[in-house]
């Protein structure tokens, strides 16, 4: 470490210090104060470190959670940014905070969230280094600040160009996310489902229709949702390719878990995984393909598979008194579309919560909520006892919903968290919140002033 350098994170943590003790909850101005300083820190914090970035559209967040518990069962330490700080500000924060005061960070894995637009600059000073790189899928998501999912790959293989070396370990499922597998590493490895994950599925097809190398219109064996499954151009022969680690079947639905049979690089191992809904069961795959890269064996994996909890918004179950709170976070249609196959099979009878803001964060559009597909809601919805709507954009969600046909009768507008809240607490029932990331955000925080709640810091 150089002189300058070991000064930037004193610096940095400093800010931070400075931000406990005001009551900030900011985790990018103190990355942003020692790049200030030293710009190419990374390359002295990271060194003689091996270092996992996760990025892609949907997923990073609990794949990260995932891939940090198989590490740790591996008998080895890692820092994450926990705190969903993914771009580089943020990175830079969560390595100062990892870094002693001789500017050196003692663990022996970086497990880093990426934005996807972000990437590249957060690795370009990765490139002598051992990388390994997830890429858990590309859906549309935030049009006004990614553009369309071309663009968003593009920005992906625009970051991974920068690392000859890394080992890559791409959907095999997502055509989009497959595409990458052109670039000249020379390890690549394939997670997937190798047939549907349930029946009522979504069939629509929105963002990755036709071949992304000939513009063919794709065919599918199956599908498990939005464009992933078992995809095929039958103009230039591109296709899904094999997955070294696959789903094959999913033997039992639980309450908050699934029972699975998998193929791990060969061989049929049987796990419950336990995070709910089927979307997780992606996050669960690239994990363990990333586990079984760094030594290991299945039967750590089952294990690790088998103790997982939920975090922050993503399934995230809260007890307010005699109220059971599930906390589920939406981003985009695609996501959205797999929280409700997952509300079809809860069929809800308690409140409903839908929270929408239009904050940068969230995406300045609106609009991607009338590609959601709530009409397949109506009828497996019809047995709540109220449809509450929040957040700066609750108007709009509840037009979409009366244009789904819910029943208008029970539908009530409360802008106000806190007073959200204490209606929940009030009536003592089951109730599922769905809310945008910036309205997630805001509803914890008031949620935290009634329970005991871990908090996390905002971008």
């Amino acid at each position: 470490m150089s002189a300058r350098s070991t000064f930037a994170v004193w610096a940095g943590k400093f800010t931070t210090k400075v931000l406990k003790l005001t009551g900030s909850g900011g985790t990018t101005l103190p990355g942003k104060v020692v790049l200030k300083l030293c710009p190419d820190i990374l390359k002295h914090l990271a060194k003689d470190m091996k270092v996992i970035c996760v990025t892609g559209t949907n997923g990073k967040t609990t794949t990260c959670h995932v891939i940090r518990d198989m590490i740790e069962a591996g008998g080895n330490t890692v820092f994450c940014n926990d705190a969903g700080a993914n771009m580089l500000g943020g990175v830079v924060s969560a390595f100062v905070a990892a870094a002693g005061m001789n500017g050196k960070v003692d663990k022996d894995y970086a497990l880093l969230e990426c934005d996807e637009a972000a990437l590249r600059y957060i690795v370009e000073h990765f490139g002598e280094l051992d990388v390994t790189a997830v890429v858990t899928n590309v859906f549309r998501d935030q049009l006004d600040r990614y553009g369309e999912v071309l663009t968003t790959v593009n920005k992906i293989r625009a970051g991974l160009e920068q690392l000859p070396n890394v080992k890559l370990i791409l959907n095999a499922d997502c055509s989009l996310t497959s595409s990458l597998q052109d670039l000249p590493h020379k390890e690549i490895y394939y997670f997937g489902v190798n047939a549907p994950l349930y029946e009522g599925t979504s069939k629509d097809i929105s963002d990755a229709v036709y071949c992304i190398h000939c513009k063919t219109k794709y065919k599918y064996d199956y599908h498990t949702f939005g464009h992933l499954g078992g995809f095929y151009c039958e103009k230039c022969g591109y296709k899904r390719h094999d997955a070294d680690v696959a789903l094959s079947k999913v033997l039992e639905w639980k309450d908050g878990s699934e029972v699975v049979e998998m193929n791990v690089f060969g061989e049929n191992v049987k796990a419950e995984v336990m995070l709910p809904g089927g979307y997780n069961l992606y996050n669960a795959l690239a994990a363990t393909t990333v586990a079984h890269t760094i030594g290991l064996n299945t039967e750590q994996i089952v294990s690790v598979l088998g103790g997982l909890s939920t975090h922050f918004g993503r399934m995230e179950e809260v007890m307010l008194d005699d109220a059971k709170l599930h906390l589920v976070l939406v981003k985009n249609p695609a996501g959205f579309n797999e929280v409700v196959q997952f509300l079809i099979q809860q069929r809800p009878t308690g409140n409903i919560v839908f929270g929408l803001n239009d904050n940068f964060a969230d995406g300045k559009d609106i609009s991607w909520i009338y590609d959601v597909e709530f009409e397949r809601l109506t009828e497996a919805a019809a047995g709540a006892d109220n449809f509450f709507f929040t957040g700066k954009r609750a108007y709009d969600m509840q037009l979409r919903l009366k244009l789904a046909d819910f029943d208008t009768e029970k539908f009530h507008v409360e802008k106000d968290y806190k007073t959200l809240i204490t209606m929940l607490k009030q009536q003592g029932k089951e109730t599922f919140l769905v809310l945008s990331y910036t309205c997630m955000l805001e509803f914890r925080d008031k949620l935290a002033e009634f329970v005991p709640l871990q908090k996390y810091a905002k971008e």
